[in-house]
């Protein structure tokens, strides 16, 4: 995360400085200049590109991913155009990528000849293989085969490039099996690998024998195995201490490993290295809606909907030291709409939370008080008019200097052409700016608009309005990459349409009718020719 104390100084005078060398951080330098070039009032965002796919697309890191992952588009084309980087050659359905990841670090500039260091994407085939491609190329560096017995079908990761784990889809208990009254304890298999360069840490099978009759799904975050419940319940384990005490094989990639063969090879595939006979020790147990459940916060917070609420759009902010509810812990805009509230914590390690209601984003911060833990706000942006509210304010209502309370009436969307709505929030990490997406009504239309604030101070910096018309039936996901903002549509008819933007400093000329100044000509102060 980069923090910016303020904006002194030019991009003129910074362009100067960075070529007469004062300081050794030129990167970050160049990030300052972007930011600066994109916060100045004169900078607008100008559609430069867009390409319609009836596959989904995603965007990560600069690249563009479409074809099921197999067509692979830079940002950084030539004429600030995206450019076609590679296309992986045509598989059957049997053969198609399911899910990919994007795992790519400054440490792909390194001159290294292990092309394992090399930023790559990861991404599981149909044919339960583990492939591993240049992100620039597309070249195959490496392909691990998982298995013969489970179909793996997720990747994520596990702690952002360090690991990663692949997750297999849930066993099916089969109709004759059920009649026959034969159980079916293998609800899924978990892998983990890490990364810079790929290898094989531990698999192992969530049985129901172990974990509970009850069990519906699981997954591994940040060292942490979370595992869902029916009624609503997660409990987290320690993955760490799971391997280290329940290992039965030591199995490496591309080593022989007894009478299994050759890991990662096919058919062998991969080994159960990790086999548990009883439920490992529970580090934290709780009830939140639809097993939806957030850690964050600094000290450590969770984030979570009860489920004696029984929908959605409020959340709870406890300790998860002591459980204990913070002041001001009930996030509820108390609104009427028709989407919910969201609440989730800031990803830029600052601890922060999001609050987003219709019309209104709450960035709060935990504090602590007199008695206990407590949140405060930051700053509060208001998508009527883009502004940001940093005065007194508690539980969400703004007050004035007097301590009177502003009230402000939420009408329909239809019926006050005036009317603006949030729609979302993305975070650019190296400009340290917040890109939010409104949508107000303007002649019968929807149109769209993405404000840039500032991350510190939520300070209005830009402001930014779409080409394309808004459609409120579609998904729509916007992502801001320094001097690029891409628009990802999804239809209800599953179209996907792309849209990329370029931060556009083109300066109109000035008008020939301008009267001319009428003093004395100035004579240049350049000395020579």
């Amino acid at each position: 995360m980069v923090k910016y104390s303020g904006e002194s100084g030019g991009v003129c005078v910074e362009l100067r400085e960075r070529e007469l060398g004062g300081r050794r951080d030129n990167s970050r330098r160049c990030v300052g200049i972007v930011r600066k070039l994109a916060c100045e009032k004169t900078s607008t965002f100008r559609r430069i590109w867009d390409k319609e796919s009836k596959y989904p697309i995603s965007y990560e890191e600069g690249r563009l991913l479409f074809d099921n992952y197999r067509t692979c588009y830079t940002s950084l084309g030539l004429h600030a155009t995206p450019q076609l980087l590679f296309r992986l050659p045509s598989c059957s359905a049997a053969e198609k990528t399911e899910d990919v990841i994007m795992c790519q670090s400054s440490l792909n500039t390194l001159p290294m000849e292990n092309q394992g260091y090399r930023g790559c994407l990861l991404g599981l085939t149909a044919s339960n293989w583990l492939m591993r491609w240049d992100v620039s190329t597309g070249k195959c560096l490496e392909a691990v085969y998982l298995s013969h017995r489970y179909k793996f079908r997720h990747i994520a990761w596990g702690t952002f490039l360090e690991n990663f784990v692949v997750r297999s889809i849930h066993t099916k208990h089969t109709a004759a099996a059920r009649a026959a009254g034969i159980p079916q304890p293998l609800l899924m298999v978990l892998a983990m690998f890490k990364v810079f360069p790929l290898r094989f840490t531990a698999m192992l099978e969530i049985n129901k024998h172990v974990f509970g009759k009850d069990v519906t799904d699981a997954m591994i975050s940040q060292g942490v195995l979370v595992v869902m419940y029916q009624g609503n319940t997660v409990r987290c384990f320690s993955f760490d201490d799971i391997v280290d005490k329940n290992t039965v094989v030591k199995a490496d990639l591309y080593q022989n490993c007894g009478d299994f063969g050759t890991v990662g090879s096919y058919p062998t595939g991969l080994p159960l290295t990790v086999k548990l006979t009883e439920r490992p020790p529970v580090l934290f147990e709780v009830k939140c809606l639809e097993h939806s459940l957030q850690m964050g916060g600094i000290p450590w917070h969770y984030l979570i909907t009860p489920p004696a609420q029984g929908y959605k759009g409020v959340f709870h902010v406890k300790s998860l030291q002591t459980g204990a509810m913070a002041k001001n812990g009930v996030l509820d805009m108390d609104s009427v709409s028709v989407e919910p509230d969201k609440a989730f914590f800031h990803t830029d390690d600052s601890g922060r939370i999001f609050h987003m209601g219709p019309s209104t984003l709450r960035v709060l911060r935990i504090r602590r008080g007199s008695h206990g833990y407590e949140l405060v706000p930051d700053f509060v942006i208001d998508a009527y008019s883009q502004s940001t509210t940093n005065g007194p304010q508690l539980d969400g209502m703004i007050l004035t200097s007097s301590g009177r309370q502003v009230k402000r009436l939420l009408l329909d969307a239809y019926a006050d052409p005036c009317y603006e709505s949030l729609q979302g929030v993305d975070y650019e990490s190296d400009l340290d700016i917040l890109a939010v997406t409104s949508v107000s009504q303007r002649d019968d239309k929807l149109v769209g608009h993405v404000c840039l604030h500032d991350n510190q101070t939520g300070a209005l910096l830009n402001r930014v309005e779409l080409e394309e018309a808004w459609d409120e039936t579609c998904d729509h996901t916007i992502s801001m990459d320094l001097d690029t903002l891409v628009h990802i549509v999804r239809s209800p008819q599953r179209r996907y349409h792309c849209y990329v933007y370029k931060l556009d400093r083109t300066v109109g000329q000035i008008d020939e009718e301008q009267p001319r100044h009428k003093g004395k000509r100035r004579k240049s102060s350049r000395r020579g020719r």
